[in-house]
């Protein structure tokens, strides 16, 4: 009799278990909001890219990377970037706060203290070019911006607004309201 008692009162404590499974909702439900989260993201980022003549074009090194889903863009922070333009033999290098990359990876949109330096027989030592934003198209191999820029050529500085710069010739062009003075 003892055992039927048990068997009855297990029985009903199941039962009473699988209805309050089944009228409570077992899923968690969705967080609040819209939380956009990165496709990916990396830290201590190093990447390469060679030439065909098997020499590297570019070196990118980046504190962090992260995927924007939305747009499909590459958002970097605290970016170092060596870049070789290919007719010219300069060296250049690119320094920002922050840069995002477009999906095939050949226009770079700098931003945040951009720094732009460069090596080669036709600059003279300790040229540095600085801007607020600076976009490189590394297929073309072209550099624009459209913010206020401080071209320094050794101890002298030309301060204008917007640049164009082609780096497979040598090139550049300060666009408007440039001044400087060079003093003997």
């Amino acid at each position: 009799m003892i055992g039927r008692l048990l068997l009855l009162a297990a029985g009903a404590a199941l039962l009473v278990a699988l209805l309050e499974w089944r009228l409570l909702d077992p899923t968690p439900e969705e967080p609040a909001g819209d939380t956009a989260r990165p496709g990916y993201y990396l830290t201590g980022v190093e990447l390469q890219e060679f030439g065909v003549d098997g020499q590297p074009r570019l070196a990118l090194r980046a504190a962090t990377a992260s995927e924007d889903l939305d747009s499909g863009r590459v958002v970097l922070a605290e970016v170092d970037l060596d870049y070789r333009a290919t007719a010219a033999e300069q060296d250049w290098r690119l320094t920002a706060d922050r840069a995002r990359v477009a999906r095939g990876g050949a226009v770079v949109e700098f931003e945040g203290h951009v720094t732009m330096s460069g090596q080669g027989a036709r600059l003279p030592a300790g040229s540095e070019l600085r801007a607020a934003r600076l976009t490189l198209d590394t297929a073309r191999e072209t550099a624009r911006s459209d913010t206020r820029v401080t071209l320094a050529l050794g101890p002298h500085e030309l301060h204008a607004r917007g640049l164009q710069a082609d780096l497979k010739a040598g090139t550049l062009r300060l666009e408007t309201e440039v001044h400087g003075r060079f003093s003997p």
